[in-house]
């Protein structure tokens, strides 16, 4: 059950943090950087991106139960999340910069965004996995 909570709730703080970032703090500029390799607003795939984020919030959830101790869920989720967030983006920023034009502050401002969404999704996780079973 802590799997099925854990992944809906990660998908959906992926998914507003994506939104508010890519248009709020992305949209200040950077997200120029991009409009030459995105779809347009009436050819983007909204469905994919659900499912997506419903892949990423499972990946990560199925992921911690591996990783989770038993102590502090905060602690733990935060420090999962910091963890699996630096392997995640940190490879994207270089990828990214190697193989698209666009500036590298957009690059960095990307893996920075993709990192703080990792680290709370992994935050929220770590309280949903930290929760006490009631019966």
């Amino acid at each position: 059950m802590k799997l099925a909570i854990s992944t809906i709730l990660a998908a959906l703080v992926l998914f507003i943090l994506g939104f508010l970032f890519y248009w709020g703090a992305f949209a200040t500029g950077h997200l120029q950087s991009y409009l030459h390799i995105m779809r347009g607003a009436e050819d983007q795939k909204m469905w994919a991106n659900i499912v997506g984020f419903l892949l990423q919030g499972f990946f990560l959830s199925f992921l911690y139960q591996y990783y989770f101790k038993g102590l502090s869920p905060f602690k733990e989720g935060l420090t999962y999340g910091l963890i699996i967030g630096l392997l995640m983006s940190v490879p994207v920023v270089f990828f990214m910069w190697a193989n698209y034009t666009v500036s590298y502050k957009a690059v960095l401002l990307e893996g920075a965004g993709m990192g703080f969404r990792i680290l709370v999704a992994g935050i929220v996780i770590g309280l949903v996995y930290g929760r006490k079973e009631t019966k």
